[in-house]
């Protein structure tokens, strides 16, 4: 079966499910919910549906540093959907719409995800550092070259 992407203005409440089910495994309620980020008028939201079910999900943030103007937050791909290239789907749009304004994207990226944003371009520019209650993750970047 074929994914559709589609993107909103506002975080729905399926986009906060799929982040607690696959990000916030053994933590509280609302730990889904990025306070600030969501609710952020700049922030927009890309998610990917099979037969109108969500299956992956990730925030575009305005979160600007040194050649990156936005930030990838909470992204994620239903475990039953893993490895059909759904995340780098999402990812490559991610970075196709920020190349309209010329900038690039970073993230915190799990170490087991640290693969698949290296397909996509995205360079480590960080070691290995944890963040409490979620594991260990490398600080990556994009740019647009």
């Amino acid at each position: 079966m074929k994914h559709v992407l589609k993107w909103s203005e506002k975080v729905e409440l399926d986009h906060l499910e799929l982040r607690f089910k696959v990000l916030r495994i053994g933590m509280p309620r609302g730990s889904e919910h990025y306070p600030g980020v969501d609710d952020d008028v700049n922030s927009r939201f890309l998610c990917a549906y099979i037969d109108e079910k969500i299956v992956g999900c990730a925030t575009l943030q305005l979160d600007p540093r040194e050649g990156c103007k936005y930030r990838i937050r909470g992204m994620a791909v239903d475990s039953e959907f893993r490895n059909r290239g759904i995340g780098s789907d999402i990812v490559k749009k991610l970075q196709n719409e920020v190349k309209k304004e010329d900038t690039g994207i970073w993230c915190n990226a799990r170490i087991k995800a640290v693969p698949m944003y290296a397909r996509c371009g995205f360079k480590i520019v960080s070691e290995i550092f944890e963040i409490e209650g979620i594991g260990p993750h490398h600080d990556m970047e994009w740019k647009v070259k």
